[in-house]
């Protein structure tokens, strides 16, 4: 199923059925914690077919240690890559809306919040 199908499902469900599905949300991203299979989603998927530049898009990317992210109350750790071509280093979220995303449980307001 593609994301336009599923918007269009979500788009199809009455109030009730809507609110429902904004609360099971809600409850899933609320906290950092909970937000982390987002972050591991994206990084699964950017890199299932080995690590590949954002910048020239080149698969010769390598990890290049860890950064600490403050979301909320929290310290996370995230992953930092750099590409052995151009020199230039990125992370899972470079160039995803999240990126530099101080509080990603709030994406679903605004997904909310513009799909009315």
């Amino acid at each position: 199923m593609k994301l336009r199908e599923i918007i269009k499902d979500i788009q199809n469900l009455d109030e009730t059925e809507q609110y429902r599905l904004k609360e099971f949300f809600n409850q899933s991203l609320a906290s950092f914690s909970a937000s982390e299979p987002v972050f591991k989603e994206i990084s699964d998927q950017k890199h299932k077919k080995g690590y590949t530049c954002t910048y020239c898009k080149l698969a010769n990317a390598v990890r290049f240690g860890k950064y600490k992210v403050k979301v909320g109350l929290k310290l996370m750790e995230r992953q930092r890559y750099r590409c052995k071509d151009c020199q230039k280093t990125f992370t899972d979220t470079s160039n995803t809306p999240i990126y530099r995303t101080h509080k990603p449980h709030k994406w679903l307001d605004f997904i909310q919040c513009y799909r009315m």
